[in-house]
């Protein structure tokens, strides 16, 4: 592994770092904002700021680079409005694991637009990931429960696999940097739309809630989502997800050290069958062809 993939899997975990951290940043904001305002005000506020620092970069985007990035950001508007939403009836910890099934959903998703066969693996990884699922969601009552949070989160994964795919499409051909700008652009007109004519503006806006709505857009948004492009260039799409699917750990992690939330005996266990099948997901199929190299077959 040479040294330019080793930077970009470095980028990724941080990435996922950050991300982890911001399920609970999220759900606490959104106790001063509402989901889709929140959602407008932040891509609105990164876009500009991007747009800003890389002025020059900015200013030669295209047409087809516009089109790229609102293709891209309408699977990421309808990714977050669902993972958001989501969060607002369940658990910050649950939601992170639950966003993750977007590995499991990569190879078949692939395998419907490319017509290759993802391998058995990917079954053995997606039988995982549902009893996994089962586990988490079914092991109790109220949030411990299966609730709509849980069956929104789980939608939210379906369109990060898209958006996951279409990155992988345009990245490797134009500016990451103007990917990304054009893409919170779109989600902020996308977000915009319906968060005037749908929501209000908040009576008043506490300290609590403005820090979280800094860290989301300067880390969680502006940060991550410009080395996400930039590290993609050098990754394919499943490594990148499996490097990004360890936001869950730090989602849970920091749900737990923040919010006091806490998982049961048996959500534990599917936190780990959803992250065996993610590894599976990963690792079998390397494994297999290691081992066809070894027999020269």
């Amino acid at each position: 592994m040479n040294r330019t993939v080793l930077l970009a899997d470095a980028g990724l975990l941080a990435v996922a770092l950050i991300w982890g951290a911001s399920f609970a940043v999220l759900k606490e904001t959104l106790n001063t904002f509402q989901p889709m305002t929140l959602l407008a005000v932040r891509f609105s506020l990164s876009a500009a700021i991007l747009s800003i620092v890389f002025s020059r970069r900015v200013t030669r985007m295209t047409r087809t680079d516009i089109k790229a990035g609102f293709i891209v950001g309408f699977f990421l508007f309808l990714g977050f409005i669902a993972q958001t939403y989501g969060l607002v009836y369940t658990t910050a910890g649950k939601n992170a694991f639950l966003t993750t099934t977007y590995v499991v959903v990569v190879p078949f998703m692939g395998w419907a637009l490319t017509r290759r066969f993802p391998g058995f693996h990917a079954f053995l990884s997606a039988g995982l990931c549902i009893v996994g699922v089962g586990f988490l969601t079914l092991g109790g009552e109220g949030v411990g429960g299966f609730n709509k949070g849980d069956a929104l989160t789980l939608l939210c994964a379906v369109f990060y696999s898209a958006q996951l795919m279409s990155i992988d499409h345009y990245a490797k051909r134009m500016d990451p940097i103007i990917l990304a700008v054009t893409q919170m652009i779109a989600m902020a007109l996308y977000c915009g739309i319906f968060a005037v004519p749908l929501e209000t503006w908040p009576t008043a806006i506490h300290a609590r809630g403005l820090w979280g709505m800094g860290f989301l857009v300067l880390f969680a948004t502006v940060l991550a989502f410009a080395v996400q492009m930039a590290a993609q260039r050098h990754s394919p799409p499943t490594h990148v997800s499996l490097i990004l699917s360890t936001e869950s750990f730090f989602g849970a992690l920091t749900g737990g050290v923040f919010l006091g939330e806490r998982f049961s005996p048996k959500m534990a266990i599917g936190a780990v069958l959803m992250f065996s099948a993610i590894l599976v997901a990963e690792f079998l199929p390397r494994w297999f062809r290691q081992r066809r190299e070894i027999s020269g077959h």
